[in-house]
C-alpha cells in the first residue's frame, strides 16, 4: 500500500493500491443523491404584501422524486392522506394549524435544509372530530427528507392515539409516531472514536463531536490561540453484504462552537480531502423572554451521503476547519435556521474567518424584500468601546438580485427559489439560487462564491437571466447594491470607471423613492461602481462604517433584441432612520421600454467591501493597510481591486477557462501549468476535470500547496481541487499539476 506524506515540504496525493478495492467514485455520491426545498408560489409572507398566496405550498426534491405538501392544510397535494388522534375512541382529524401574530412564532419552521437532508417542523396542528369538536391537545408534524427516504412523524404531548396514513401506508401509536414512506437501505456500518448513535426517527447515524470548552486567554471575541485550529476524528465505515449500501451520517454539536465560521470536511486517515460533501446547517438563535422553542439555539448539524461498495471498509478522517486555513482566513457558506428568531423563510450565512456573518442571503426575500441582507467588512472593528478583535463588525447590508415592478409600478415578486450547495469552503464556496418571476415571465439564476482571504471581503456573483415572455417596466434592476428597504450605509459619493481609473464622480441628490441618475454607460475593461463617502453624522453607534462597490469581470446581454453593455443608474431612498442613501442599479439602456422572450442577461460581477477607517481594520494584509491608510473611503478601493486582480494568464498545459477566480481545467493527460501575472490579497486558484481528487502534485513556483479544497462533480465525474495563491500587484508566478 502506498503512503501519503502531508508535509511542508512536499505532497504526493495518492489512493490505496489494494487490488480488491473499489475505485474512489464508487463512493461518491451520485447525480440524484439531492434533494431540495422551496416555497411553490412564494413565502406566505413578506415585506410590504399583505396579501397571503391562494396556496402555501412547499416543494420537496428528493433523489429523483418530487412531492408538494400544502403546509396550510397539513397534508400532501397528492394522494390519500389522513393525520389524527384518537381520544377515548373519537377521531380527530388535522384541519391545519394555529396562526399566530408573532412572527417569532411562526408555526412553520426549517430545521435544516441543504444538499442531502431536509427537515420542516409544523407546529400548533389543529384537529376536529365529525361534529367540529375541536381536540384541546397539542401536536405536531415532522417532514424528514434524504435523497432516498421520505418521513412523516406525528407527535402530541397528550396521551391520545396518533395515527397517520399516507395512500396504502398506515402506522399508529402514542406520543410519537413515525411514518416512512420512502425507505432506502441504508445498511453501512459507522465506527468512530466520536459517539455514535442511531437515529430511527432521521434514518440516520448521529457522531456527537465533544462539547468542550475552547481557552481564551487574550480575551478576544474569538480565541486567538485557536485562529489555526483544525480538529479530527477517526469515523469507519464498513459494509459486509454482498450489495452495495449507503451510510446516512448526521454529525452534531451543541456548545463550545465557534458558530459563525467553520467546515466540515471529510479526509483521508493523513488529511487528503476526499471531495465527499458534508452538509453544513447551523442555528444561534434564542428568544429566551418568550420561552424556549424546540430546535433553537447553537447547534451544528452536518450530513452526508456516502455510497459504501459491497464488501468494503473505509477509513476517514471528519475534519472541522474553524477560523483559517493554511494561515489564510478561511471561507464558509452555510444554511443558517431561523428558529429562535422568527420567520418561516430560508437564510444562509456566508463568512470569512469566524468573527460573525460576512455577507448573508435571504432566499424569498421575506424581511425586507431583497435577497442580500446582512454584510460586514473584514476584521474590522466596530464603533464602540472596548470593541474586541476576530469579533462582529459593523452591518453595511443590503442588497438584491433581479428587482421588476411593473409598468403599473406594481412590485413582481419571484417565486419557487431554490438553493444548490456545491461547495461549503474553505477555500472558495460555490452555492446557486434559482427561481422564476410569479408569472413565469424571467427565469433567474444566481451562482455565489466567497473566497478565503486575509485583506477584504469579496463575493463573486454570476447572473444569468432569461426572458420567456415579454416585460415592461416601471423599474427593472439586474442587481442593486443597497435594496429599497435595505441600505445600511448612509454614503453620500458614488463613482464609476474601469480598469483605466475614475470616469466620473458625483453626490446624489437628496430625494426620495426616484432616480438621481439613469441609465449610464459602463463600458471599459473592469467597469467599476463605488459608494463611498460615509455621511458620519447621520450614523449612531452600531451603525456601518463600510465604502463598498461593484466590478463588472465580465457582460454579455442581448435586451430588445439586441446586443447591449452593462449600465448604471442610482436610486435615491430614505430607509432607514431617516437617513439619505442611494440604491446603485445595473439597469436597462436608456430608451428600451420592452423585453422580448430570447432575451438574456449574463454577468459575472465582483462585490467588495471595505473598511471606511484604515485605522479599525486588524488584518494581517499590510499593503491593504497601507494604502487605506491613503485612501479608505474614497473610490480608490474598488478601482485597486478592480485593476490588480485584471490577471494576466497564459496556459502552457491545459485550458483557462475562467480569469478570476482563475478557472483552469486539466488536458487529456490530467496535466496543467499556467503562468500568472498580478493579482491582489490570495487568488482562488480552481482545477477541474480531475480522474481522481488525490493523484496529483501541485506546485506553485515549484513549491507544493499544503492546504486545499476539494470538490466532487457527480454529472461530469471529475473533481476539482480549490486553494489560494498569495499574490501582489506585478509579481509574476506559475502554477504546475502532474499525475
Amino acid at each position: 500500500m502506498s503512503r501519503c506524506l502531508f508535509l511542508l515540504a512536499l505532497i504526493v496525493f495518492s489512493t490505496h493500491t489494494l487490488a480488491a478495492e473499489p475505485t474512489a467514485a464508487e463512493w461518491m455520491p451520485r447525480v440524484e443523491d439531492r434533494t431540495a426545498l422551496w416555497w411553490v408560489e412564494g413565502p406566505p409572507k413578506m415585506f410590504g404584501d399583505a396579501t397571503r398566496p391562494k396556496e402555501e405550498v412547499l416543494g420537496f426534491e428528493f433523489g429523483k422524486q418530487t412531492m408538494r405538501f400544502d403546509t396550510r392544510r397539513v397534508r400532501p397535494v397528492e394522494g390519500e392522506w389522513e393525520c389524527a388522534v384518537i381520544v377515548d375512541g373519537r377521531r380527530f382529524v388535522c384541519t391545519g394549524h394555529t396562526q399566530p401574530d408573532d412572527e417569532w412564532q411562526q408555526p412553520v419552521r426549517f430545521v435544516e435544509s441543504g444538499r442531502f437532508f431536509q427537515r420542516v417542523v409544523i407546529e400548533g396542528l389543529t384537529f376536529a372530530d365529525a361534529e367540529g369538536k375541536a381536540f384541546d391537545g397539542t401536536a405536531r408534524l415532522e417532514i424528514s427528507v434524504w435523497p432516498d427516504r421520505l418521513a412523516f412523524r406525528l407527535e402530541s404531548d397528550s396521551d391520545a392515539m396518533l395515527e397517520l396514513r399516507q395512500d396504502e401506508k398506515t402506522v399508529s401509536g402514542s406520543r410519537s409516531v413515525l411514518l416512512e414512506v420512502v425507505a432506502g437501505a441504508a445498511k453501512a456500518v459507522v465506527e468512530s472514536e466520536l459517539a455514535v448513535t442511531r437515529d430511527e426517527a432521521l434514518g440516520c447515524h448521529r457522531l456527537a463531536l465533544p462539547e468542550d470548552r475552547w481557552s481564551n486567554t487574550g480575551g478576544t471575541f474569538y480565541p486567538e490561540e485557536h485562529l489555526d485550529r483544525i480538529d479530527r476524528w477517526r469515523v469507519t465505515l464498513r459494509n459486509d453484504a454482498d450489495e452495495p449500501t449507503v451510510a446516512r451520517l448526521m454529525f452534531t454539536q451543541e456548545k463550545h462552537l465557534t458558530i459563525t465560521g467553520f467546515t466540515p470536511m471529510l479526509c483521508e486517515l493523513d488529511g487528503t480531502p476526499t471531495g465527499l460533501p458534508v452538509q453544513l446547517s447551523k442555528n444561534w438563535h434564542i428568544r429566551a423572554e418568550k420561552g424556549r422553542l424546540p430546535h433553537d439555539g447553537q447547534w451544528f448539524h452536518g450530513f452526508a451521503y456516502v455510497h459504501v461498495p459491497a464488501k468494503s471498509r473505509r477509513e476517514l478522517v471528519f475534519q472541522m476547519v474553524h477560523a483559517r486555513y493554511g494561515g489564510v482566513c478561511a471561507a464558509s457558506h452555510a444554511q443558517l435556521s431561523l428558529i429562535g428568531w422568527g420567520h418561516n423563510q430560508f437564510w444562509d450565512q456566508a463568512a470569512v474567518g469566524s468573527f460573525g456573518e460576512s455577507i448573508c442571503f435571504e432566499p424569498g426575500r421575506v424581511q425586507r424584500r431583497c435577497f442580500i441582507t446582512d454584510v460586514r467588512p473584514l476584521m474590522t472593528l466596530p464603533v464602540e468601546p472596548n470593541a474586541k478583535r476576530w469579533g462582529w463588525a459593523e452591518n453595511c447590508g443590503g442588497g438584491d438580485f433581479l428587482m421588476w415592478k411593473d409598468a403599473q409600478g406594481r412590485y413582481q415578486k419571484m417565486i419557487g427559489t431554490r438553493t444548490d450547495y456545491r461547495a461549503h469552503g474553505p477555500c472558495l464556496t460555490d452555492v446557486s439560487y434559482s427561481e422564476e418571476s410569479s408569472g413565469g415571465e424571467i427565469a433567474a439564476r444566481m451562482d455565489v462564491s466567497v473566497p478565503a482571504a486575509n485583506d477584504h471581503l469579496r463575493t463573486f456573483l454570476r447572473l444569468r437571466y432569461d426572458v420567456r415572455k415579454p416585460v415592461r417596466w416601471q423599474r427593472l434592476a439586474f442587481f442593486q447594491l443597497g435594496a429599497d428597504f435595505y441600505n445600511d450605509v448612509p454614503a453620500r459619493r458614488v463613482a464609476i470607471g474601469d480598469v483605466a481609473g475614475l470616469r466620473e464622480e458625483w453626490e446624489p441628490r437628496l430625494a426620495k423613492d426616484e432616480y438621481d441618475r439613469t441609465a449610464l454607460p459602463l463600458d471599459g475593461e473592469g467597469a467599476w461602481i463605488s459608494v463611498h463617502g460615509v455621511e458620519r453624522e447621520a450614523l449612531k453607534k452600531g451603525h456601518a462604517m463600510a465604502s463598498r462597490g461593484l466590478i463588472v469581470r465580465s457582460w454579455r446581454a442581448v435586451l430588445g433584441g439586441k446586443p447591449v453593455a452593462p449600465h448604471v443608474s442610482s436610486f435615491c431612498t430614505e430607509w432607514g432612520r431617516g437617513n439619505h442613501k442611494s440604491a446603485i442599479e445595473l439597469a436597462p439602456p436608456p430608451g428600451l421600454t420592452e423585453l422580448q422572450p430570447g432575451d438574456f442577461v449574463e454577468a459575472e460581477l465582483e462585490l467588495v467591501v471595505f473598511p471606511a477607517d484604515a485605522a479599525a481594520y486588524y488584518g494581517t494584509d499590510n499593503a491593504l493597510r497601507d494604502f487605506l491608510t491613503r485612501e479608505a473611503d474614497t473610490w480608490r478601493p474598488v478601482h485597486r481591486e478592480a485593476k490588480g486582480n485584471a490577471l494576466q494568464a497564459l496556459a502552457k498545459r491545459g485550458r483557462i477557462t475562467k480569469n478570476y477566480p482563475l478557472i483552469i481545467a486539466v488536458d487529456d493527460e490530467q496535466r496543467a501549468q499556467v503562468a500568472l501575472k498580478g493579482g491582489l490579497g490570495h487568488v482562488p486558484i480552481v482545477l477541474t476535470g480531475l480522474k481522481a481528487p488525490n493523484s496529483h502534485r501541485v506546485l506553485v513556483n515549484g513549491q507544493p500547496i499544503t492546504h486545499w479544497q476539494t470538490d466532487w462533480d457527480a454529472a461530469a465525474q471529475r473533481w476539482r481541487i480549490v486553494f489560494p495563491v498569495e499574490s501582489r500587484v506585478g509579481a509574476e508566478f506559475e502554477v504546475t499539476l502532474d499525475p
